[in-house]
């Protein structure tokens, strides 16, 4: 079976690349759509398989050798029968195009997040942190898998690059992949979102079984009412005040912290704490803008604001603007 297959897996290892970047298009384009230009990405797949086509007219015995060899030693897969360049060609050049596909999907990334001010999640709900993960242990892979795949060359002379014999090479890149795989799929903060939701100890003491929600809960919702009686307390801007909490909302709204939780989440899309910052954050700004913090310091905006010290002020003003306060009013005096 191995065997037969073995040339057709080219198609595939040439594909993961480009399959990667159009995936984290998708994600990050609302308009995205496959396009047909999309197809030239492939071309190299198609053209590499071509070339290791006499693989597939050998007769049988040779090529179940050749899969009991390449079991014993990888160095058996650069005999491999080609057209015109030789295997190795295929294999160095399979590992970079992976690499320098993962870079660009790791710089639209980045992008990304740097347009939204790098806000925790995307549309989707994944967090930044995934796909930090994802492209530290893929790259790191894809990087040892190049240097791997140079060093094996039975052509090569010399010492190993960086020193290191093929096996320990090897075995990096396997470990490396397997952290690939297990931030890819078994993300903490995916598997067990709840667990990792950071709440005020007060908060954190309230009844499980009274702030849990499900599905059914949130259809006797009145939301409608909620907005209303949210809308109303917020208008004096509670949120100004030190130690502002959920509790606060619910005392002033006579609604249970798991409603106002759900509410706040499906109104805005953002937890607790991020709406409230984004609020302090926003009348920060206001005060910058009107001209009534020219004779404060920092330290008392960010008492203003709700902040009980000028580096959460900093940090959540950051967060929100994308640049810190000082560089805001910086921006706002050369006006």
């Amino acid at each position: 079976m191995m065997a037969r297959i073995y040339p057709f897996s080219n198609l595939f290892n040439f594909a993961e690349g480009p399959i990667l970047l159009l995936y984290f298009q998708s994600v990050f384009q609302k308009d995205f759509k496959f396009k047909k230009r999309y197809l030239f990405h492939f071309i190299p797949s198609l053209i590499f398989f071509i070339n290791s086509s006499p693989y597939l007219f050998l007769d049988d015995l040779p090529k179940e050798s050749f899969i009991i060899n390449y079991l014993q030693d990888s160095r058996v897969v650069f005999s491999v029968p080609t057209l015109s360049f030789p295997y190795f060609t295929h294999i160095v050049f399979r590992k970079l195009q992976a690499f320098l596909y993962m870079v660009a999907a790791a710089i639209l990334v980045y992008k990304n997040f740097k347009k939204h001010r790098f806000s925790a999640n995307n549309a989707q709900g994944y967090h930044f942190e995934y796909y930090c993960y994802c492209f530290i242990f893929g790259l790191g892979f894809y990087l040892m898998e190049l240097l791997v795949s140079v060093n094996i060359n039975p052509e090569k002379s010399g010492n190993m690059l960086f020193g290191s014999n093929v096996n320990d090479q090897i075995s990096y890149a396997g470990y490396l992949n397997s952290l690939f795989i297990v931030s890819a799929l078994f993300y903490p903060k995916l598997v067990f979102e709840k667990y990792f939701t950071k709440k005020p100890l007060h908060e954190a003491r309230l009844n499980r079984k009274n702030n849990s929600l499900t599905e059914s809960d949130s259809m006797k919702y009145d939301l409608h009412e909620i907005d209303r009686l949210f809308g109303e307390y917020i208008e004096s801007m509670p949120y100004l005040k030190d130690g502002f909490s959920l509790n606060m909302i619910s005392d002033g709204t006579k609604l249970p912290v798991h409603q106002i939780s759900y509410y706040i989440k499906n109104r805005f899309d953002l937890t607790f704490n991020e709406w409230k910052n984004e609020q302090r954050i926003k009348y920060a700004v206001g005060m910058i803008n009107a001209g009534m913090a020219n004779n404060l310091t920092l330290e008392s905006i960010s008492q203003k604001c709700g902040y009980r010290s000028r580096a959460n002020f900093v940090l959540a003003f950051k967060k929100v603007m994308g640049i810190t306060p000082s560089e805001y009013l910086a921006s706002y005096n050369k006006k």
